[in-house]
């Protein structure tokens, strides 16, 4: 009984490192700045719809394929967190620690273990509310003026909190509440997407593309809560695992740019337009346990279109400015973002450094440029915030 109780609160607090979300789920959680692809992109701050000049023009901005004069094939992998990884070591190297105390014969010292252990991970809880993390991996390739490409962009979130005055799950089972409980709840999403594009060259400096994309969102999630309340009374932790669902749909992205045919001297500028999400996507994603529907949790959700504008000014060919304005709509629960970035070469175009404004904070970027591969590193101030690195093979 009392190893079982252990086991369980261990498992409990493992789970709840490990999977995120909440009881909605909507397209707000999504990193805004982020679900995009590659690292040259996050370097110039998420303005990428004019300068793109691979495969990845897919997901940003199908027309910039014209970019493209020779066959491409990219793999990148961009990641951000908002928690140390040392912090969750030392949290489990002391419920190890306490779970190797809880292996004696002495009641009261099970008691004051479990309890310290549940003081532990309070105290995380209160420091830590919420825990998240993304990942997204990219590949694709671009011959002549068309691109295939696949990614997906992994979100994991947690949400912990303790509460001393309510009980809204029940895990005291109607006792009083001394000490306080901890709650959680959470779950994980993957928005996989695999897209083909093509762009044309029309008269008068215009050009437009589209990109063609099977969506498929996957989604599993989970809530319960633990106590010290009467532990050997009753289970001290309880929860629900949710079904993991999925559901896939098409929609198809429209690009433009329009370069003027009058440039002023020593400049190009370019403009860009980007509607995403043509047809409407509504994935119906039911909360269940076990296959019986959960009342009151609803994962379903819907993309509608939005719309980037974003204009590029190029000096000499070796030093380019973007100004970007994303989600001009304010649709699907995210807000209007500004995106600039600057990049200038170096060394015989060998070298190329970048430096961003990300939306909301400042990054640097790395480029170094072969005949046959290129090279992209990029980092806001805060690695683990933002980090990005990508390969691109070029023949």
């Amino acid at each position: 009984m009392r190893r079982s109780v252990v086991v369980c609160v261990l498992v409990s607090v493992l789970s709840i490192m490990a999977v995120g979300f909440g009881q909605q789920l909507g397209p707000r959680f999504m990193d805004r700045s982020f679900h995009r692809p590659g690292a040259r992109a996050l370097g110039m701050g998420g303005a990428y719809l004019l300068a793109t000049d691979d495969a990845t023009a897919v997901a940003w901005n199908p027309a910039a394929l014209v970019n493209v004069k020779r066959f491409t094939l990219p793999v990148e992998i961009v990641g951000r967190t908002n928690f140390d990884v040392r912090d969750i070591q030392d949290l489990v190297d002391d419920l190890e620690t306490i779970r190797d105390q809880t292996d004696v014969d002495d009641l009261q010292q099970v008691i004051a273990a479990i309890q310290n252990a549940f003081t532990r991970v309070q105290n995380f809880a209160r420091s830590r509310p919420t825990l998240r993390a993304s990942l997204l991996p990219f590949g694709g390739l671009s011959f002549g003026n068309f691109a295939l490409t696949a990614n997906s962009e992994a979100i994991v979130q947690v949400d912990t909190w303790v509460d001393t005055n309510s009980d809204p799950i029940g895990v005291s089972g109607g006792a009083p509440l001394p000490t306080p409980n901890l709650y959680f709840r959470g779950g994980a999403i993957a928005l996989t997407s695999v897209g083909i594009a093509n762009a044309h060259s029309l008269p008068a400096g215009l050009t437009l593309g589209i990109t063609v994309r099977y969506v498929r969102a996957d989604f599993a999630g989970f809530f319960g809560g633990a106590t010290t309340n009467n532990i050997f009374a009753r289970d001290p932790v309880i929860g629900q695992d949710f079904d993991r669902v999925d559901e896939a749909k098409f929609t198809f992205d429209i690009g433009a740019i329009w370069e003027p045919p009058v440039q002023p001297p020593m400049w190009r500028i370019r403009y860009a337009a980007v509607v995403r999400n043509v047809l409407p996507m509504k994935f119906n994603l039911p909360a269940t346990s076990n296959g019986i529907p959960r009342p009151g949790f609803d994962f379903s959700f819907r993309l509608n279109p939005e719309i980037d504008l974003g204009v590029l000014a190029a000096w000499k060919e070796r030093t380019i400015g973007v100004l970007e304005l994303h989600n001009v709509t304010q649709t699907n629960g995210g807000k209007r973002t500004i995106h600039v970035g600057v990049e200038h070469l170096l060394g015989g175009d060998v070298f190329a450094v970048r430096v961003g404004y990300d939306d909301d904070k400042p990054v640097l970027g790395l480029g170094i440029n072969f005949k046959l591969l290129r090279i992209d590193l990029a980092s806001g101030l805060r690695p683990k915030e933002r980090a990005g690195i990508g390969i691109s093979f070029r023949f």
